[in-house]
């Protein structure tokens, strides 16, 4: 069953945002009567029926629906600094949508190579992913934020990789029943002084393994492994 992101299913009827609309009737080809699964990205989904189908437009009257629990015990926030090659970073949001994740914050540190980002061009690789693994939950996209307001805005138990002096493993570090904050620096990795400001404020450094890692790599692998152990 194709799947449609609407953010409020709360009504009975239902259009089907512009673009969605489009690729349902234009690409797809649906029609009067076919059935259509809606993501709503805050746990709900429903199944619904195509009751007008235009161009352009495309209208639901909604079946059934159904609420889905969170799907981690313990939350997974993702600070990442946006890669100098927008697709890199866009693999990382679709892989780490597909993996499991709660929020992601594009991190801007002294060393990140991109700090515009389109916000509505990521949240619909967000969207996609989603719909790809058939996920209940959209992650929360924030802003771009700096190093210094992440830290502030943030507590619980915090880890930045870190590619040089002392750290601990991660996969021996994390907790995987406690929600966690993951930094992850650009390819350059977070200077000294940042590094040293972050271990100030009470976030770990970590290392990821022996390998150094391209940034996305390095988020992807943070990622997985905090779904693993929260399986576990």
């Amino acid at each position: 069953m194709h799947l449609f992101h609407i953010p409020d299913l709360a009504p009975p009827h239902l259009d089907l945002p512009e673009e969605e609309a489009r690729h349902a009737t234009g690409v797809l080809r649906l029609r009067v009567g076919d059935r259509v699964g809606l993501l709503d990205g805050r746990g709900t989904r429903a199944e619904a029926v195509i009751v007008e189908a235009g161009r352009g437009t495309c209208r639901v009257d909604i079946l059934e629906r159904h609420q889905h629990p969170p799907e981690r015990r313990a939350a997974i926030h993702l600070a990442v600094a946006p890669t100098k090659q927008m697709d890199r970073f866009e693999w990382f949001l679709e892989k780490a949508t597909e993996i499991g994740v709660d929020r992601i914050t594009p991190l801007l540190t002294e060393r990140t190579e991109r700090s515009h980002l389109r916000h509505d061009r990521l949240l619909k690789v967000l969207v996609a992913a989603m719909k790809q693994s058939q996920r209940a939950w959209l992650p929360v996209l924030a802003h771009p934020t700096p190093l210094n307001e992440m830290v502030a805005s943030t507590a619980g138990k915090r880890y930045f990789g870190w590619c040089t002096g002392e750290r601990a493993s991660f996969t021996q570090a994390y907790h995987p029943d406690s929600a966690t904050l993951m930094l992850i620096g650009p390819e350059g990795d977070f200077t000294p002084a940042e590094a040293q400001s972050l271990i100030a404020a009470d976030v770990a450094p970590v290392s990821l393994g022996h390998a150094r890692l391209r940034t996305e790599t390095a988020a992807v692998v943070a990622c997985t492994w905090m779904n693993m152990a929260q399986e576990g």
